[in-house]
């Protein structure tokens, strides 16, 4: 958790151009739960973390900055889009539990009992 900090946190709000409640729309979270994270009262985890170590990783490079100007960005959904974009660029691909991508391979089909 040393990486996101409560003042790393409100560094990338910040970044982002976002309001409180705004940011924690993009996030699914509550304002409070936000306010929370951010004076370091309770830490982000799962998903929440994920997203928040992704927007630091995404925000220092410049591609990513540029999609900030994009009017879009007003829509919470398109900001994830962009967001995880990068991740499912080359194909089929998940996230393992570590945070690194992977390769997916589906399960082969069971057969059917006759």
């Amino acid at each position: 958790m040393a990486e996101i900090t409560p003042s790393r946190i409100r560094e990338i709000r910040k970044t982002l151009g976002m309001s409180q409640d705004d940011f924690a729309r993009v996030l699914w979270v509550t304002y409070s739960t936000l306010s929370r994270w951010e004076r370091g009262h309770a830490v982000p985890f799962g998903l929440h973390l994920h997203i928040l170590k992704q927007l630091k990783t995404q925000l220092a490079r410049p591609a990513f900055k540029d999609t900030l100007k994009d009017p879009r960005m007003d829509d919470p959904l398109f900001l994830l889009y962009r967001l995880l974009k990068p991740l499912y660029a080359g194909g089929p691909k998940s996230l393992s539990t570590s945070g690194r991508v992977s390769n997916f391979k589906r399960p082969k089909a069971a057969r059917s009992i006759s």
